[in-house]
């Protein structure tokens, strides 16, 4: 039986800091030095660890946070302002996908007014069936030529499961599940309009999607509802039209974590569909499930061990391939914020993220509202 969260998860706000004023800049760094160096400050030892994680990266910090003795809402804080602006923590990493740098320039020339026609697209090798079905949802029902599937083919799950929502047709992508029903892209454009302010927080907001039916949840997953109609997502529109594919998988998983929750954890519905999915095809919804998976571990230290496993599984399966891996990094950034990782998980992870720091041109940081995605790496591309 897994034991209860340090504190009630249900009552806390799923709130942007920037609703803080009075105690919060723009500045997390500066605000958790303020509050660990505040002697009145009933936090202040849970601020000094996210000094310290914002210093070194140090998982066990964030842990630490999450163990305050007098942890409450305000612990859920100091921990959203320790992860603030980093991938995962904060925000889902941007797709980095020659097909998705492809669909945002597409749907950028064409919000500025452009008439731009694609009728063909070739990509070397494979990419996510998730980016591949979001594309289209941007450029149009355009042919997807793909020269060749270099093992270990994208296609096969890493284990079999009994729950999946990608089939393959040959080289094309199929949904396996059927398409979610009008009330469940509802309540989804109501939860995920924006980004989670820590994994924690976003845990409560996702709690609305747990009122869905399985099938539904899986559904949103496959099929890609579009975006909300508001005014964030229209400015992304003009730059970044895929970021909204990649950031709902997150939200529904979130939302799996709330599917059946009376029954005990290692017999559930929801481990066994979220297990399954992140071991499955290599995909935007293998990491989506491991975030969620974090998060769990996060709220329930009985489950570390299994869940660090699983990550590790994942993305040493990203590094041994002999081929591009499109979510290899963004793997990489999730294995560095699991509870328990080891400092071999942290020397692989970082091996990973060095050889994005080899470009440049590339921020692996980068805040997809501040900025456009980075372009494609060790791929080609050709359109037509």
């Amino acid at each position: 039986m897994l034991r209860s969260p340090p504190f009630p998860l249900a009552a806390l706000p799923p709130f942007p800091l920037a609703t803080l004023p009075a105690m919060f800049s723009d500045d997390a760094d500066a605000d958790l030095r303020r509050l660990s160096a505040d002697p009145t400050f009933k936090h202040r030892d849970a601020a000094g660890h996210a000094v310290r994680y914002r210093a070194d990266g140090d998982v066990a910090a964030l842990v630490d946070i999450l163990d305050d003795p007098c942890a409450c809402a305000m612990t859920e804080v100091v921990f959203a302002l320790a992860g603030s602006k980093r991938p995962w923590l904060n925000w889902v990493p941007m797709p980095s996908e020659a097909i998705a740098n492809i669909a945002n320039e597409v749907g950028a020339r064409r919000a500025k007014g452009e008439q731009l026609d694609v009728t063909g697209l070739g990509l070397s090798g494979p990419e996510p069936a998730s980016a591949i079905t979001a594309c289209r949802r941007i450029v149009g029902p355009v042919d997807i030529g793909i020269a060749e599937f270099p093992d270990p083919d994208i296609r096969l799950p890493l284990r079999p499961g009994r729950h999946a929502v990608w089939r393959y047709d040959g080289t094309e992508p199929v949904p396996a599940v059927p398409a979610p029903s009008p009330a469940a892209v509802s309540a989804l454009h109501e939860v995920a309009g924006e980004p989670w302010a820590s994994p924690l927080s976003g845990y409560v907001q996702a709690a609305p999607l747990g009122d869905l039916p399985l099938a539904d949840l899986l559904g949103l997953l496959a099929h890609l509802p579009p975006a909300p109609e508001t005014p964030r997502w229209q400015h992304l529109a003009q730059s970044t039209p895929m970021y909204w594919f990649r950031l709902l998988q997150p939200w529904v998983c979130l939302g799996i974590l709330h599917h059946a929750k009376d029954e005990p954890w290692p017999t559930s519905t929801r481990r066994e569909v979220l297990v399954d999915l992140a071991l499955g095809v290599e995909d935007w919804v293998a990491d989506a499930a491991l975030f969620a998976l974090v998060t769990t571990a996060y709220r329930e230290p009985a489950v570390r061990p299994e869940i660090r496993e699983l990550v590790r599984t994942r993305l040493d399966a990203a590094v041994s391939a002999r081929r591009a891996v499109t979510i290899e990094e963004s793997l990489a950034r999730l294995m560095l914020i699991t509870p328990g990782r080891t400092a071999e998980d942290r020397a692989v992870a970082t091996a990973v993220l060095a050889r994005v720091d080899e470009d440049p041109d590339q921020d692996p940081d980068q805040d997809p509202d501040k900025a456009p995605p980075p372009p494609a790496k060790r791929r080609w591309w050709r359109r037509g």
